[in-house]
């Protein structure tokens, strides 16, 4: 029976997992949990997997997501914090036997593939919908901002696509926008925003100081000003709504789009709120996008499930 090992690192909690196959379907056998800062280098990344589940060596694959651009499947740099990983010779450092480090992103696209996407619960369109052979859109925000795709390969096989958009300016419209964009811009010291910058922690932060005058941690504003009809509440669901309604309408997410990360499956109102489905629709492609199934993920380990799948693919006890 093959085991998996999976790792999760994101910008504050890196996660691990270990998977086996049985039957031709993935379960999971354990997880943990440490904080990022605890791991300063790769050497210290596999002697966390080895306390906390299984040595790399005893498993038959070992997938990293990681957040951040992939330099040739084997070296990354996190984008909000100092970590870098270089697995160049994990084989043999290391005894694993089948290694892949990838955006996190990809993970979580695959995710859908998994009881994770069956599980999504619905936000927006058909609510039965199943996931077809259309592409599928994937975004989230947390620490950072990530998206990717999934897209069917000539021999019908799901093939996963990295994406940087959550680092593409962020489209602000009328005055009052203009004059958030002014007040966060200066406070970053950036000449422009992304919604790397407006939909993660320190833009909520920000939107809440702009709106109220009262400077507070992300999850003080999150509690008070997310889990309510709030001034907040509104604005930051219609930069949600736009940020989704972009990014499906850049991917042409006809098989559906999934909406991960922290600040979503922590704050389930922000979905909900009028101001999400408002944006969302704010289109000339309105028709195109009510057709599209909207979902979000319920389980933070989402991103692990993705990389099992990765990961049991890498060996072929999956089909792709």
């Amino acid at each position: 029976m093959p085991t998996l090992l999976t790792v999760d690192i994101g910008g504050t909690n890196c996660r691990f997992a270990r998977f086996s196959i049985e039957k031709g379907a993935l379960t999971l056998a354990g997880t943990a949990r440490r904080q990022t800062a605890d791991i300063p280098d790769t050497q210290a990344l596999m002697d966390a997997c080895a306390e906390a589940l299984i040595a790399p060596g005893e498993a038959d694959a070992l997938v990293i997501g990681m957040a951040g651009p992939i330099a040739g499947q084997r070296r990354a740099r996190l984008t909000n914090a100092p970590l870098e990983l270089d697995l160049s010779d994990a084989e043999t450092r290391y005894g694993v036997g089948a290694c892949l480090l990838v955006n996190d992103f990809l993970a979580e696209a695959c995710a859908c593939l998994t009881p994770i996407g069956a599980g999504a619960f619905p936000v927006l369109g058909p609510r039965d919908a199943a996931t077809g052979d259309g592409t599928i859109g994937i975004i989230g925000a947390g620490t950072g901002l990530g998206t990717a795709s999934l897209v069917r390969d000539s021999r019908g096989a799901w093939l996963p696509l990295p994406a940087e958009g959550g680092h593409a300016a962020f489209p602000f419209t009328g005055k009052e926008e203009a004059d958030f964009q002014a007040f966060a811009a200066s406070a970053l010291g950036l000449s422009y925003l992304r919604g790397d910058d407006v939909l993660t922690g320190r833009g909520l932060c920000l939107l809440h100081a702009f709106l109220t005058g009262e400077r507070r941690e992300a999850a003080e504003v999150a509690a008070q000003g997310l889990s309510r009809e709030t001034e907040t509440l509104r604005w930051y669901a219609r930069f949600y709504g736009r940020a989704c309604r972009d990014w499906a309408l850049s991917t042409l997410c006809t098989g559906g789009l999934f909406i991960t990360g922290g600040i979503a499956r922590r704050n389930p109102l922000v979905m909900r709120c009028a101001s999400f489905r408002e944006s969302f629709y704010d289109s000339p492609q309105r028709s195109l996008l009510e057709r599209l199934p909207v979902r979000r993920y319920a389980d933070e380990a989402s991103g692990l499930w993705g990389s099992a799948w990765l990961a049991a693919r890498l060996i072929g006890a999956l089909p792709a």
